[in-house]
């Protein structure tokens, strides 16, 4: 596995905690509306990386200057799982703090994989949009805008279902959260919002859920 060449230490993506931000350089399914990390880590990947061996060595020497290591992209979830389990299983060995992933949510049988073996404290879920309300066939362009993929049935159920997922796991690290896209009528984040709450009083989950503004470029 390659990630960015430059570790990145940040206050603001977990609350309350000094988080070590680690962004794999494997791809994306996704080409999302004004996405900082597409041109970058997805469309050119960088010609210098570090590899898994690089990061050990790093949580070994200076793991004690945090208490959280936050895998993202591009897509964390994209490799195979044999891949992400060994990878976590190490970093778990020689890391004492928090481990937390973040996902688009294609991949749910991942998703309750790092769950079910208790490789990660935390997910932090985006749902871009109310997939619950939106037809594959009908809202194609609405996916295309905003997500930059063809949407299909299957899609749509994963996406869903991982949401749930995170909901039903109910940690005190779990996220779910959505972008403000600006090209979005507020009709969108209020269906998101309102669907969130739903699935929370369904399984009596206190999974907080954010509205992040976007940030232009």
């Amino acid at each position: 596995m390659k990630f960015y060449n430059r570790f990145i230490r940040t206050f603001q993506d977990l609350p309350d905690h000094t988080t070590l931000l680690v962004h794999s350089l494997s791809g994306c399914l996704l080409h999302c509306y004004g996405c900082h990390n597409y041109d970058e880590i997805i469309a050119n990947t960088p010609r210098q990386y570090k590899t898994k061996e690089d990061l050990y060595n790093y949580l070994e020497k200076s793991g004690f200057l945090f208490d959280a290591v936050m895998f993202s992209g591009g897509e964390f979830l994209i490799d195979k799982i044999e891949d992400i389990t060994v990878l976590l299983e190490q970093v778990q060995s020689i890391f004492n703090g928090k481990i937390i992933v973040t996902t688009c949510g294609i991949y749910n049988t991942k998703i309750k994989h790092l769950i079910e073996k208790e490789l990660v404290d935390g997910i932090h879920i985006d749902m871009k949009l109310p997939y619950h309300v939106l037809d594959p066939k009908e809202d194609q362009k609405i996916f295309q805008d905003i997500m930059g993929i063809k949407a299909s049935h299957q899609l749509i159920e994963n996406l869903l279902e991982s949401i749930d997922t995170v909901i039903q796991h109910n940690s005190p690290l779990d996220q779910v959260r959505t972008v403000k896209y600006p090209i979005l009528a507020d009709t969108f984040f209020d269906e998101i919002r309102d669907y969130i709450e739903q699935r929370k009083s369904y399984f009596q989950s206190d999974v907080p859920y954010y509205l992040n503004q976007f940030q232009y470029v």
